[in-house]
């Protein structure tokens, strides 16, 4: 009866949307695009590599010695560090990269957040709520097809049931109260406002003056998905990678759609929204 449900809702919502002109890009998308540069692109990945993976395991492995000084039995953080750290590393990139992109080209900056000369006008929060309502069209979808995958896979390899690595953290971060807290912060800002800058905000502006705006929307969708492999998922990144692909692709749609980035981080935010809430409340669904 859910699967049934779930493909009434993706017909139902998807039929109202593009009669309604929904899936409709708009005229303006002949009008100057924001230039960024390959020196620019690189710059831009290259702190992200460095922050998360370089400095992020100096610092981990300094912090787990100072307490080995006390614990010499210790082997890894207590969880609240870990969240806490995790989400203060993703804040630094956030600023870092803002300041980057400001320094190097004020009008680029602000026109990859929100472009003023986008008709129709809209707010920041209207470009929010935009994002959060189009979670009732692409949610199903994605949801049939990453179920979809899960069947074929699992008949075709025998392979058993997973957990993706963002519910194994949120799960492990309910222990307590402060590591909770940080894990929420990551999910729910820090990895939209990151992640859409970066992949909608930087890749697909950069694909877009160079190949035009439907294959920069399907190029950044599926580095975004491939963005989130995990070796430890073992053949579960079929079926995260193919999910991820279309919630890209409407994530980018929305950018070029609403002219603001503002747009794909509401519906980012949203789902990553109620997937935490599923996590919490209601785990037998996740």
């Amino acid at each position: 009866m859910t699967a049934i449900f779930i493909f009434l809702w993706a017909f139902a919502a998807n039929w109202l949307a593009f009669t309604k002109g929904f899936y409709r890009l708009p005229k303006q998308l002949d009008k100057e695009t924001p230039s960024i540069s390959s020196f620019q692109l690189t710059c831009i990945f290259g702190i992200y590599v460095i922050l998360s993976f370089l400095i992020t395991r100096v610092v981990l492995v300094y912090l787990l010695s100072i307490l080995k000084q006390n614990n010499p039995s210790l082997t890894s953080l207590p969880i609240p560090m870990i969240t806490g750290l995790q989400f203060g590393i993703m804040a630094i990139l956030i600023v870092v990269m803002q300041w980057f992109m400001f320094t190097q080209n004020r009008d680029t900056f602000y026109k990859i957040w929100k472009d003023r000369t986008h008709q129709p006008p809209s707010s920041i929060f209207l470009d929010l709520w935009f994002g959060g309502i189009t979670w009732f069209m692409s949610f199903p979808i994605v949801s049939i097809i990453s179920d979809l995958v899960d069947s074929v896979m699992k008949a075709l390899f025998q392979f058993k049931d997973y957990e993706q690595n963002a519910v194994k953290f949120v799960k492990v971060a309910k222990s307590t109260p402060t590591s909770l807290t940080f894990a929420l912060l990551s999910v729910l800002i820090a990895a939209p406002l990151l992640e859409e800058f970066l992949f909608r905000g930087i890749l697909q502006t950069y694909f877009k003056k160079r190949m035009g705006p439907q294959a920069a929307i399907l190029l950044s969708a599926f580095l975004f998905a491939l963005f989130h492999f995990s070796a430890g998922q073992g053949l579960g990144n079929v079926s995260l990678i193919i999910s991820l692909l279309i919630l890209g692709t409407f994530l980018g749609f929305l950018y070029e759609r609403q002219g603001s980035l503002w747009a794909p981080i509401g519906l980012h935010m949203a789902f990553n929204g109620v997937s935490a809430f599923r996590i919490l409340f209601s785990p037998d669904l996740t």
